[in-house]
């Protein structure tokens, strides 16, 4: 991109949970006032929270679907190598979609996070990503591999937003291969780059649920459950912007979002924060800086790496879901 020159870029997150849309915040924000213009494309949750945040903006919801879905039981790496098919023809219709997007809406650049498919011949396209290597069992450790090296190489930069020596927050999901020197790493990125952090509504405790459905539910369903025993002051923040929320039931409170700057709010008072450990989330804490205890998505073993990885570096805390209770959440606030 030459200096003093405009452009309009095309700004597409997957829609896997809110956190591929929110850390594409800082980027959009960045390029607002550097006088560009910004065109984003969403799906879902993710195109609910862009449309919250960017009303202003135009949001292209036509997009190919990726429609990533959990097992009900089981790990999720075999269940999402069975999707593989359909998620090669998704990936082929939605660069299919880029090429008649480019012509009518005059893109000059593109800038994916985890959507394959957006790569174009003439126009620069980077795409943004924390997982170059992986972490899958052995046995679809080659065949998912090579399907994902297939489509690395045909964007013409890859960021990862992490830092890129010493101390980093994704371990081996961006360091360690073949990729390391020729993808640039940008640093973490947070929607929380510019939130003005004030106390003043301490909760005991504060928990946020993410991620695609029907484990997001299932988690959702557990707090509350554990969360409405506790003899404190707790927040639920369920990630639901489509959804207008607000309960109260006895001291623990519920709502559907917040804004950044409440969010993070809740967040640096709290005596203890639950959550996820998707990777955006973890950058999002990592900016605040704040410690939690992540629960992993159970079966997903991108968040179970990070949520063992962050446990050993001593950042934060691991607990699995099934020993989620209110015996252990207790003991954990005391701690």
């Amino acid at each position: 991109m030459k200096e003093g020159s405009t452009h309009r870029i095309l700004v597409a997150p997957l829609d896997w949970g809110l956190g591929h849309a929110t850390r594409c915040a800082p980027l959009i924000d960045r390029w607002l006032a550097a006088g560009h213009e910004v065109v984003l494309a969403s799906n879902g949750r993710s195109a609910d929270w862009l449309k919250a945040r960017y009303p202003h903006l135009e949001l292209l919801t036509d997009i190919p679907d990726y429609a990533v879905t959990y097992p009900s039981r089981g790990p999720i790496t075999l269940h999402l190598v069975k999707q593989m098919v359909r998620l090669r023809k998704v990936v082929r219709a939605e660069h299919r979609w880029l090429q008649r997007i480019v012509v009518e809406k005059n893109i000059h650049q593109v800038c994916s996070d985890n959507r394959y498919g957006l790569y174009h011949a003439q126009v620069p396209c980077t795409l943004i990503t924390h997982q170059l290597y992986l972490r899958v069992p052995k046995p679809f450790r080659w065949i998912v591999g090579k399907w994902l090296n297939s489509y690395l190489k045909r964007f013409r930069a890859l960021w990862v937003p992490d830092y890129g020596r010493g101390s980093n927050l994704s371990g081996l999901l961006s360091h360690g291969g073949a990729w390391d020197k020729k993808a640039l790493f940008i640093g973490p990125l947070s929607r929380f780059h510019s939130a003005a952090v004030t106390v003043e509504k301490p909760y005991s405790v504060v928990a946020v649920v993410s991620g695609p459905e029907p484990t997001r539910t299932r988690f959702e369903n557990q707090l509350r459950n554990i969360l409405g025993q506790l003899e404190c002051p707790a927040l639920l923040v369920l990630g639901k912007p489509e959804e207008p929320v607000q309960e109260q039931k006895g001291l623990l409170h519920i709502v559907n979002h917040l804004p950044d700057s409440e969010l993070a709010d809740a967040l640096k008072s709290a005596r203890l924060v639950v959550c996820r450990s998707g990777y955006s989330t973890l950058m999002d804490l990592h900016s605040l800086d704040v410690k939690a205890l992540l629960v992993p998505t159970p079966g997903q073993s991108e968040q179970e790496y990070l949520a063992g990885y962050h446990a050993k570096q001593g950042t934060h805390r691991r607990m699995d879901q099934h020993k989620l209770n209110l015996v252990t959440l207790k003991a954990a606030i005391e701690q």
